[in-house]
């Protein structure tokens, strides 16, 4: 509950930009460790934590800052991996999971149009295949 906290911290409040870059990027790095290492998600409420944690990231950063983020690239692949392994392996134990890792997917897929970077958002790769699991 106090990395979701934390996530939900405003990112003006944190200082420079690239004190807040620094500070998204501790969250995309460590969450990405989380996911590859599937370190504690076989636990039912640490895996609903952890994708609570994962859809505040993007609740709270715009996909603009995300994307500029150098780890960005892996973490929303490991993002996708995860979300496939949760809807693949569906049981009732974890409904209210997925429905934090559907709400992330929706609001990146909402923020696309907004995407004016020069950075690459890696969603087209990723849309289809969740798309596909509903």
């Amino acid at each position: 509950i106090c990395l979701v906290q934390l996530a939900s911290v405003r990112h003006t409040l944190v200082g420079t930009e690239p004190e807040r870059q620094n500070y998204i990027s501790i969250f995309l790095v460590n969450t990405a460790i989380i996911m590859r290492n599937q370190t504690g998600l076989g636990d039912g409420q640490k895996f609903h934590e952890f994708c609570r944690l994962l859809a505040r990231i993007k609740g709270n950063f715009q996909l603009p800052i995300l994307v500029k983020i150098d780890s960005y690239q892996d973490w929303i692949g490991l993002v996708a991996n995860l979300t496939v392994k949760s809807f693949t392996s569906w049981n009732q134990s974890n409904d209210n999971s997925l429905y934090y890792l559907l709400n992330l997917w929706s609001r990146l897929v909402s923020s696309l149009p907004y995407l004016q970077s020069d950075k690459f958002s890696f969603l087209d790769s990723y849309i289809p295949t969740v798309k596909n699991l509903i």
